[in-house]
Order: structure tokens, then C-alpha cells, then sequence
């Protein structure tokens, strides 16, 4: 029978531990919380930050001048939500929605009604929709 006691004390003792440190994390998230100011009359302008290092077209890479990235984009579905594209090279055609990669090197980051943006690394690439003919 004394096992029994000193082997419910034990028991007893792993259970209550970690319980004290959670109890003891949440009393120190209720001491903690964030302090959320209210903003009013926030003017945009003021927070533009205008001394940029890198502008978009310093490295924004153009269609004509890249062999790796020779895509035609022939379709656009842009949207608040599930923007996508649908791209072709050569014979081939790619639908890729916002986020994803083209053919695993190019990322979609950007979609609207006349052209796409795609990201690989630090270079970013627009092309523009094809008009109708």
C-alpha cells in the first residue's frame, strides 16, 4: 500500500507542475497585452516614405530583354480574391493563380486587367496582355 501513496504523490507532482507554469503564462499574457492607440485623421502622404533606395524600375526587368522569361500572357482573371493567368510558351500553356510559381522559378505577385507581374529572386517581370487582333 505505501507504493501505491508515493507513487500517487510522484504522479500528482508531474501533473501539477506543468499546470502551475501554465496558469503562470496565462496571468503573464493578461500583464502584457498590447497598448492599441487610437489613430485618427492619418494622412498618407506623411507616411510615403520618399527616399526609396530601389524604385520598380530600376530592377524591373522587360519582356524583350529576357531569353529565360519569353512567356506571352493570353488570358487574366484579376479579382479582390483567386487572381490568375494563363501564360503560353511555345506550345504550351500554363495557368498559374496568384502566388504560385510558373514552372517552379517564377512567382506571381501581381495581377490586374492588362498585365502580370512575376517575381524570381530580386528581379520582377511584367508582361503585358496581348491585344486583340
Amino acid at each position: 500500500m505505501p507504493n501505491f501513496k508515493l507513487l500517487k504523490k510522484i504522479f500528482l507532482s508531474i501533473l501539477i507542475l506543468p499546470a502551475g507554469l501554465l496558469i503562470f503564462s496565462l496571468f503573464q499574457s493578461f500583464l502584457n497585452k498590447p497598448v492599441i492607440d487610437k489613430i485618427e485623421n492619418l494622412n498618407f502622404n506623411e507616411l510615403k516614405n520618399e527616399s526609396i533606395l530601389i524604385k520598380e524600375k530600376d530592377y524591373l526587368i522587360e519582356e524583350n530583354n529576357q531569353l529565360e522569361f519569353n512567356y506571352i500572357l493570353i488570358g487574366i482573371r484579376s479579382g479582390n480574391q483567386d487572381s490568375s493567368v494563363i501564360v503560353k510558351k511555345g506550345n504550351k500553356e500554363f495557368l498559374v493563380t496568384l502566388g504560385d510559381f510558373l514552372e517552379g522559378s517564377f512567382e506571381l505577385v501581381e495581377v490586374n486587367q492588362n498585365d502580370a507581374l512575376f517575381l524570381k529572386g530580386q528581379k520582377m517581370y511584367r508582361i503585358e496582355r496581348q491585344k486583340d487582333k
